[in-house]
Parts: structure tokens; sequence; C-alpha cells
């Protein structure tokens, strides 16, 4: 009964050394001499089992990790140790290797004793930890190089927050010490000017309290540099087991926002030097009309006077001479009429009557020229506009209707201009082809549009080009009724 119990168990303890994945090796102790071997054994060292059985362990272990292994085997003949084990790198048949961690002990079998390694192929998990190690490398060697600060900010389950992590940027950027913004996160407050805490102080209520957790740009005062400096955060957030996790990034932004404070300041000179100009040349015009209304005309009209007296003094009898002076004195009265038509061009004398009756008598001379229907809508009361505000507003719808004419190809034309909460608002819609999506203001085709933007800019208003709701291209300029232009001396 007691030796059927003994082989039903070593069936038993075969059958499972068969399938387990863990390799087993026995050996003798003096020799050495592998004299069993589990399937998984012969299966990752690439051996059969008869050939296995013609080796020793140190034959099948890297050359490093024999002398270690001699070692522990001494320990165990010399019963200082009962069992032990060894990391060691194992050597397949053709010649690549592969790590284990390894159990070995000594036992007693059939009389002579023995000894019995148990290892385990952690390829696996060495690939893993070798990935995880170059992986945090990677990312040390990331944030490292970044142009800012990294941080965590953690929300524990009891609402606390905390700093989990700070890269150690921050004192370059801060000049505070990692370990000290970790202790302290409230201290990049302290830093904030006085003017950009009120800001910071309402987005950190919308974060819940959260320091640096939250999407904001302001100003530092850095002590130790007597230096302003701009910083930009920005974070995201997400779900862990331990709290809510903010991952931030706080960056330098302080050349940008210089630059962009020079681009604003440049754009201010260049929209005051443009209303310089174009008063400017307003003025010339003005100067220009009344010289040749006044000067040139004078003398015309002088010229005139001269000729019909001349004509009722001439001899009786004297065709050729009347017939020469009535064509001199045609000549003048053009001459005159192109005297006012120059003068109207350069300053309209019915400017002076508000920019209704300017726009009126522009749209009906467009109209006489071009042949287009041509409508205006205007209120009945007097708009409150100056006269730089006025010769704006005119030179505006004069461009506008300058391109109906050129580009639209359209029958019709309507101006159309309304006072709206303090604002002059003008629209000139044709009926024509529309404008081109593909052309920009900019493309080279486009500076009409682009002065008369620039021209709206310099009264602090805005000038849009954009299609028709039915058909056509509608021109919106929208002004302040107070407009003055900015003075280029300033």
């Amino acid at each position: 009964m007691g030796s059927s119990r003994a082989a039903d168990a070593d069936a038993l303890l075969k059958a499972i050394l068969r399938e387990s994945a863990t390799e087993v090796l026995v050996f003798d102790a003096d020799s050495l001499r592998i004299t069993h071997a589990n399937p998984a054994a012969t299966r990752n060292l690439q051996y059969p089992l008869k050939a296995l059985k013609q080796l020793t362990p140190p034959d099948c272990l890297a050359e490093a990790d024999v002398h270690v292994f001699r070692s522990l085997l001494a320990m165990l003949q010399s019963g200082k140790k009962r069992r032990t084990t060894i990391g060691a790198h194992c050597c397949r048949r053709d010649g690549s290797r592969y790590p284990v961690e390894a159990k070995l002990f000594r036992s007693v079998g059939q009389g002579r004793p023995i000894f019995i390694w148990i290892a385990s192929d952690v390829s696996q998990r060495e690939a893993t930890r070798q990935a995880l190690a170059h992986s945090a490398s990677d990312l040390h060697a990331i944030v490292a190089h970044i142009p800012g600060m990294a941080y965590q900010v953690l929300r524990n389950p009891d609402g606390g927050t905390s700093l989990r992590y700070v890269s150690a940027q921050s004192a370059q950027l801060l000049g505070i010490k990692p370990p000290a913004l970790r202790a302290e996160p409230a201290r990049f407050f302290e830093l904030i000017l006085e003017q950009d805490r009120a800001d910071y102080l309402s987005r950190l209520a919308r974060a819940d309290g959260g320091h640096l957790s939250f999407n904001w740009e302001g100003r530092i005062w850095m002590e130790a540099w007597k230096d302003v400096k701009w910083v930009s955060l920005r974070v995201s957030q997400r779900e862990t087991p331990d709290g809510l996790i903010w991952d931030g990034i706080m960056l330098n932004v302080t050349k940008s926002r210089l630059a962009e404070a020079e681009i604003r300041r440049s754009r201010v000179q260049l929209a005051a030097l443009a209303a310089h100009v174009e008063s400017v040349k307003e003025q010339e015009r003005l100067h220009l009309a009344r010289e040749v209304h006044d000067d040139l005309g004078g003398n015309l009209t002088a010229i005139k006077i001269g000729l019909s007296w001349l004509m009722r003094h001439l001899p009786p009898g004297e065709a050729n001479l009347q017939k020469r002076t009535a064509y001199l004195d045609k000549v003048v009265d053009q001459t005159i009429d192109a005297a006012h038509r120059i003068a109207s061009s350069l300053r309209p004398p019915v400017l002076d009557f508000g920019i209704v009756s300017a726009i009126e008598w522009q749209l009906r001379r467009f109209g006489r020229n071009t042949d287009l229907a041509c409508e205006l809508s205007a209120p009945d009361a007097a708009i409150p506009l100056g006269p730089d505000a006025s010769i704006t507003v005119f030179r505006i719808v004069q461009e506008a209707l300058t391109n109906v004419s050129k580009h639209a190809r359209a029958t019709r034309v309507k101006v159309a201009l309304a006072q709206h909460r303090g604002e002059l608002r003008v629209t000139v819609t044709d009926n024509g082809q529309g404008i081109q999506p593909a052309h920009g203001k900019n493309d080279g085709h486009g500076f009409g549009v682009l002065g008369m933007t620039e021209r709206a800019a310099a009264l602090g208003g805005e000038l849009t080009v954009q299609p028709a709701k039915r058909r056509g291209t509608q021109v919106s300029l929208r002004i302040p009724l107070s407009a003055t232009p900015p003075s280029a001396t300033k």
C-alpha cells in the first residue's frame, strides 16, 4: 500500500515537472553532471535530454556567472546554507543568452547527494525593465530640454492639493529650487505683479484653489534679477487612482510678449503716420482746389469777360475774326467747366453741407458716368461727423464705388448710412459678380481695399468686405461718431 502511494506521488511529481514552464535541472553533487532536466529546461537551453546529460550547469552559464555559481555550491556543500538564489544568464545551444532567476538547494536522491536548480526565464521582465528605464531616461531628457518648467499638481481624495513634481527649470525660471517650491507652492503667488494678481486669483478660484493648476498668462517680478518676466501656464487634467492630477508646463513668454507689444506700438505709429499723410494729402487737395477755383477760375472769368467785350467791338464784316473769337469763348467755357470739375474732385464743396449731401452728390455723378442704377438710404437728421471723419468716409465710399465700376460688372449699387449706438455705419452693396475667395486683400490686387481699411482704422473703426446676401459684394464701414484721427506728432 505504501509503495503504491509513493509511485502515485512520483508520477504526480513527474507530471508537474513535465508541464511546468519553470526550468528544473538535477545534477550530481560530486561530478556536477546533469542527471535530469524537465521539458522547459531542454526547450529553453535548446539541448535534447541525452545531450544535456553530458553537460554540467557551468557549461550552460555565461562565463561571468560561473564563479558566483561555484561559490554558492561550495556554501551549500559545507552546510552554511540550505538553499540560495542567483541571478544569472543561461547560454543556449546556439550561443544566445537569456536572463534567469534561479533557486539552488542541496538534497538527496536515491541515497546520493544532489543539487536541484529551479530557474525562471525573466527575459520579458528584463526587457520591460529596460524599456521603462529608457522611457524614464527619454522623459527626463525631454523635460530637461523644454524651454520651461514642467510640473504636476495632485488633488488628494481629502480635497487638498500638492505639487507632486517640479522640474529643475524652476530655479532658472522662478529663482526657486524644486524642493522649496514643492514644499510651498504658494510662493509663486508672491512673485506675481500686483496688477496681475486679480486675474490670477479669479482663475485660481475657477480651478478650485489648486495653485499652478489652470491656464493663465501674467507677469512676475524676479527680485534676484530686478526684472519682470511674462510667464504662461498651460495645464491639462486627468483622473488617477491617487486623485485628480494636473499636468502642466510654465513657459517664459517674455520675448514673444515684448515682440507683440513692439508690433502693436509699430502699428499705432504706422496708423498715426498714415492718418497724418492722409491729412496732409487732404489739406493739399483743399489748397489745390481753392487755387484752381479761385485763381484759375478768376483768371478764366476775366478772359471770358474780355472775349465778350472783344466780340462786341469787332469791326463789322470781319466774319473770320468773329468766328475765331467765338471759338475761343467756347474753349474758355469748357476750361471753366473743367476747372470746376477738377476742384470738385480734389475736394467737393458739397462736403461743407454734411456727409449725406456729399455722398448723394457723389452717387449722382457716379450714375451719370457709369449708367448704373444708384440708390441712397440715409437718415433725415444730420449726422454729427467732424471734417476729418467726413472726408475719410467720403473717400472710402468713393473708392468702393470706383471698385464697383472697375471690377464688379454690376447694374445696381446701393449706399446706406445709419447711426447706431454712437457709431456711423455705411454699406456699399452691388449686384455684381462678387469677390473671389482666393484673393486676399494683400495679394497685389487689393491696395484699394487696404487703403480703405487703414483709413477706417485711423479713425478707430473697422472695414469689412464680404459677399452680399443674394449676389455681389458688400463693403461695410463702422466708425465712432466721435472719431478723430490720431496725431502723428504724439
